[in-house]
């Protein structure tokens, strides 16, 4: 299997072939091709280079190998766009496959009602950075050692779909407002009306959305 970038395709990406992507059901492509035409370009991942005496300094993609800059050729892979979200001293990723690829032991609860799932949620908030934190185990990104062991980042950017505007670095042009993080990342708010002390940080949501949801829930 090899990537094929410039063929029409849901990724396009320089490292990752299409056939890669399970084809066992249609979710997975469509995952894919919808974040990046949401986003209106690849999604790029970038994770910082673990340094050691023989990591080169800056660690950088270039589209020409230079030896005396020690630069990562990829000018057989792509050029332009298609590595231009490469950051220096990084490992560079651009597809969902390296995020979502990752993997890990999934617990669903069932709770008998909605209110215990709420406060379930908030019971678990706290405790899950501590717990990502134990079982960080996720050094190594293709093929190169990372300075972070966590993979949380690595699938937060993976199926980020915000475009430039709501990412805030272009101006509103097309887009309603910027968006502070990716649609899959950490928790922004208590659930359970006891706990509402300690949301201490501004929601971002959509008022007419807020109004209806709240009109509904007299009925």
């Amino acid at each position: 299997m090899e990537p094929t970038p410039y063929e029409e395709g849901p990724g396009r990406s320089i490292f990752w072939p299409e056939d890669a992507v399970f084809c066992g059901h249609p979710r997975f492509k469509n995952l894919v091709k919808n974040i990046r035409g949401r986003r209106g370009e690849k999604v790029a991942i970038n994770v910082p280079i673990f340094r050691d005496t023989n990591t080169p300094n800056p660690y950088i993609f270039s589209l020409k190998f230079n030896f005396y800059h020690c630069q990562e050729d990829l000018s057989a892979l792509g050029e332009g766009d298609m590595i231009s979200a490469a950051k220096p001293d990084h490992i560079y990723m651009d597809h969902m496959g390296f995020g979502m690829g990752c993997c890990c032991l999934q617990v669903t609860f069932q709770a008998v009602n909605v209110d215990e799932a709420r406060w379930l949620y908030d019971q678990l908030t706290p405790i899950t950075p501590i717990l990502l934190a134990l079982s960080a185990a996720t050094p190594i990104f293709r093929s190169k050692l990372a300075d972070v062991d966590s993979r949380w980042d690595i699938i937060s950017a993976s199926v980020d779909d915000r475009t430039a505007e709501e990412r805030g670095l272009v101006p509103l042009k097309n887009s309603k407002w910027t968006i502070a993080k990716s649609r899959y990342d950490t928790t922004d708010c208590y659930l359970y009306p006891c706990s509402v002390a300690y949301n201490d940080i501004p929601l971002q949501y959509d008022e007419a959305i807020y109004q209806y949801v709240n009109i509904l829930s007299i009925f």
